[in-house]
């Protein structure tokens, strides 16, 4: 009743520690989450700064153009196009990096929750094996205690690949010499 009581002790606390690591890795994957809505919060503040620095940079020309008496050719008309597409450009390379980089967060943070998910199915498995090695090494699968034929080979320490003890092997046979 104790080893059952024991196997189940190794499961349980095999399963906790899957059950913590899923916790974490969620919390992980949480922190990514918010980091990536207040980078897009960040893109939208940087590019309503860059529409603000477009529209004062096209009255300044237009104002410049106006004080000199040019009056507003072909050849302003083309420089204030310029800046209008100069400022569209720098406001939508602003949108594209904030969004590109909370992207990058979304996926460490789906990669977070994939990690939490693994350690879970990790943490059954161990809980298994754990279960099946300490029912074995209390000789509960067909063990048990050595016979007493088995006592004499294994007195000799020849043991076989699967753990069996084996018959002692001659002193002159290959395998001792390969050892020496």
């Amino acid at each position: 009743m104790a080893q059952i009581a024991v196997a189940a002790v190794l499961a349980v606390g095999a399963l906790y520690k899957g059950a913590e690591a899923k916790k974490l890795k969620d919390q992980e994957a949480q922190g990514y989450t918010d980091a990536s809505y207040r980078r897009l919060a960040a893109a939208s503040r940087d590019v309503s700064e860059e529409e603000r620095n477009k529209e004062f940079m096209y009255s300044r020309a237009l104002a410049s153009s106006a004080a000199s008496g040019g009056g507003t050719g072909h050849g302003v008309t083309k420089l204030l196009a310029d800046l209008n597409a100069e400022g569209m450009y720098r406001m939508m390379s602003r949108l594209w990096v904030g969004k590109d980089e909370a992207e990058g967060l979304q996926f460490r943070a789906e990669q977070a929750r994939r990690e939490g998910d693994a350690a879970v199915k990790a943490s059954y498995i161990n809980a298994v094996t754990s279960v099946v090695s300490y029912g074995a090494s209390m000789g509960g699968w067909g063990g048990g205690p050595p016979s007493a034929a088995s006592a004499g080979a294994s007195a000799s320490g020849a043991v076989s690949a699967q753990g069996y003890p084996m018959s002692p092997v001659p002193a002159g046979s290959v395998q001792t010499k390969l050892w020496e």
